[in-house]
């Protein structure tokens, strides 16, 4: 029965002195694990900014030769109206056209605010 009890104790020992050595390899590859996440985060973001700056290049590029096209379009119409209209009336009808095209866009484009901006209390 003594023996039993020696053999025990001699097994419980190297598993007490191995706790250690497994904690640092647990921790270590914790690390290596984090470390590849991270990489592979980084490559994913780096990614997506670079699709995302290229997408923002040509929208730019795109709103800039839409309000050039714009910008032609009124010069067209205005010179055109000039033929029978003095400037003042040709300016001051193409400027009105544009106000109410701009109200009507604002409007339909520009969702209404579900809360009031200021609320007035009032009391009872």
């Amino acid at each position: 029965m003594k023996s039993n009890q020696s053999n025990v104790a001699i097994e419980r020992r190297p598993r007490e002195e191995e706790l250690p050595e497994l904690a640092v390899r647990i921790l270590s590859d914790f690390a290596r694990i984090v470390a590849a996440e991270a990489r592979l985060l980084e490559s994913n973001v780096v990614g997506a900014a670079n699709t995302l700056v290229d997408r923002l290049y040509i929208a730019a590029i795109l709103i800039v030769l839409a309000a050039a096209g714009v910008v032609a379009l009124l010069i067209g119409l205005v010179l055109l109206m000039h033929h029978w209209m003095p400037w003042w009336e040709v300016l001051g009808a193409v400027g009105l056209c544009a106000l109410v095209v701009a109200e009507v866009l604002r409007r339909t484009l520009i969702p209404a605010p579900s809360v009031p901006a200021i609320s007035v209390v009032r009391p009872s």
